[in-house]
């Protein structure tokens, strides 16, 4: 009884928020097709306020139990299948794949995944959400989202139709999708996989440092070469590409454990939303509108300020370097920490000292 009532809760609330208009939208995209597909990818976009204010156990299992949510949401797209007749190649219900995608989380401790803090909850399989900046990233390549096996015994009737359905779910590696080792559930006999009906998905992995640990490091050197922990956070399909080194990132996801000659944390992510970087009070209206402008790219905004820093002194382009030195010596200099006021040594070899002078007097000036 309690799954048929949240099963009614997730009709109910596909129905408030168009999610089922979209859906049937989808089937109808899938039905007019000609190419015969082995597995059928709906996104559907949750709200959980709202979910858990239409009903707490449907909202508590898609906050803490993600994966059976999805089985619910399952069974209701595939009943809404059968009865409105939108696919008329569908046979079974492993043949839909679900992939529920949070707008936010509920903005409490329990939520937030934290580096800094240990233990680390990574077996739970529940979303967390963490903000981050991107230090690292690959090329975009190929997994495996979906896959039909059929039993190798000729004489057994699960050697047809689309009984035996694989797909990725949060956390699982390559192996758990593809391998040679699975057996019929009828009678033992080794699967084998329909590779024509196999399903490709995007994938891209990128590193994330901690924005709270990269701000307790700010201004800090003891001249040795030492490295951030960084998390591993796994892109896939309409979430690949989205992220560009340098920027700042939200984002909720599913902790697993990887094991390899070291065991490591990573996130499967499920959403992604751009921070924007916090200005500053008392920066003028063009300096915020380049920053807004440039904000795509790591390095366009000190590029930009360097090159039209003390144009009056020199045409613009010239001794970008130096001027891009000094701006950050005038950045890292504050009267709230005295003793980061002079972490930044510059050492300026010229023989033109009149031209360093102008420099500094200008860089002073912006200072004050």
């Amino acid at each position: 009884m309690s799954n048929l009532k949240m099963k009614e809760a997730a009709l109910i609330y596909l129905d408030r928020s168009g999610g089922l208009q979209k859906f049937i939208d989808d089937c109808k995209y899938y039905n007019d097709s000609k190419q015969s597909y082995a597995v059928y990818r709906f996104k559907i976009l949750i709200n959980p306020s709202d979910v858990v204010e239409l009903d707490a156990e449907l909202g508590n299992h898609i906050l803490h139990q993600p994966l059976k949510a999805a089985e619910v949401f399952q069974s209701v797209c595939f009943i809404a299948v059968k009865t409105l007749s939108l696919i008329g190649q569908l046979q079974t219900e492993t043949q839909i794949n679900i992939v529920l995608k949070l707008t936010h989380l509920p903005p409490l401790p329990s939520y937030g995944l934290d580096l800094c803090e240990f233990p680390l909850d990574y077996t739970s399989q529940r979303f967390y959400v963490m903000q981050g900046i991107v230090i690292a990233m690959t090329t975009v390549t190929k997994y495996t989202q979906g896959a039909r096996f059929l039993c190798s015994d000729e004489a057994c009737p699960l050697s047809k139709g689309f009984q035996y359905i694989r797909v990725h779910v949060p956390g699982a590696t390559e192996s758990a999708t593809i391998r040679n080792d699975f057996l019929c559930n009828l009678c033992a006999s080794s699967l084998q996989e329909d590779r024509k009906f196999r399903v490709l998905g995007d994938k891209q992995i990128v590193e994330i440092i901690a924005t709270k640990a990269l701000r307790a490091f700010q201004g800090y050197s003891n001249n040795q070469p030492f490295r951030f922990q960084s998390l591993t956070i796994f892109l896939r399909d309409e979430s690949v590409n989205k992220m560009n080194i340098g920027n700042e990132y939200k984002i909720i996801g599913i902790p697993t454990c990887v094991k390899t000659s070291q065991t490591a944390v990573c996130i499967e992510a499920n959403s992604i939303t751009f921070c924007n970087s916090k200005v500053p009070s008392g920066i003028s209206d063009n300096f915020r509108c380049l920053l807004s402008l440039t904000s795509s790219s790591c390095w366009k905004f000190t590029a930009i300020l360097a090159n039209i820093f003390a144009s009056q002194i020199t045409p613009p382009g010239t001794y970008n370097l130096l001027k891009l030195c000094l701006l950050m010596s005038l950045v890292q200099t504050t009267d709230r920490n005295k003793e980061l006021e002079d972490c930044l040594d510059i050492l300026i070899i010229t023989s033109d000292t009149l031209l360093i002078d102008r420099y500094i007097c200008d860089m002073n000036f912006y200072k004050y």
